[in-house]
């Protein structure tokens, strides 16, 4: 009888490793799939695209008022535009402000191609309007749901996007993913 308990202590040992083992690789699966997903090599499930408008489609009406005073519309997207929706505060925003103006710099056109929304009014506004304007013309956008966020459709943030003419051609929820100006992606 001894032998016969000692056994399935054994075997309940190794039942209950066997489990720890599978919950431990579980967890470290989806830690792998939450990370893809942030970089944007996979879709996340539950996370809402950064921008709805779909490629092929035509943004929606705006018309707003650039910092340096003239005026923006829908009307007024020619040629191939570069665009980037950011906030100061969001962690992800500002770890994509540099890669976004190296790439604005590069942009074909130059900062009349280039669109940069600035959302919300909080502390670091300022700053990052600063840092956007020698590449791009900023616009700034205080309220939720305004009307470059229904434009758009800014589901999160960051969003870039590019623009041929006022059609979605692709949006990117990481600066990394945007192509450069000759049309590859880095």
């Amino acid at each position: 009888m001894t032998v016969s308990t000692a056994a399935i202590t054994v075997v309940g040992v190794l039942c209950l490793a066997n489990i720890v083992l599978t919950l431990a690789v579980i967890r470290r699966l989806n830690e792998q799939g939450r990370l893809l997903a942030e970089r944007g090599r996979a879709p996340a499930p539950g996370f809402p695209p950064p921008l709805e408008v779909e490629p092929g489609e035509r943004v929606g009406d705006f018309t707003v008022t650039a910092m340096d005073g003239e005026p923006v519309s829908r009307a007024d997207l020619r040629g191939s535009t570069l665009m980037a929706f950011m906030a100061p505060g969001c962690q992800s925003c500002e770890h994509s402000l540099p890669e976004f103006v190296a790439r604005a710099g590069s942009a074909p056109g130059g900062r009349d191609r280039v669109l940069a929304v600035v959302l919300g009014n909080g502390p670091g506004r300022e700053e990052m309007c600063a840092e956007l304007a020698p590449v791009a013309r900023v616009l700034t956008e205080e309220e939720e749901g305004g009307p470059l966020i229904r434009a758009f459709g800014v589901g999160a943030l960051p969003a870039f996007a590019v623009l041929a003419e006022d059609v979605m051609v692709a949006s990117y929820a990481l600066a990394e993913r945007v192509p450069v100006p000759d049309g590859t992606p880095v």
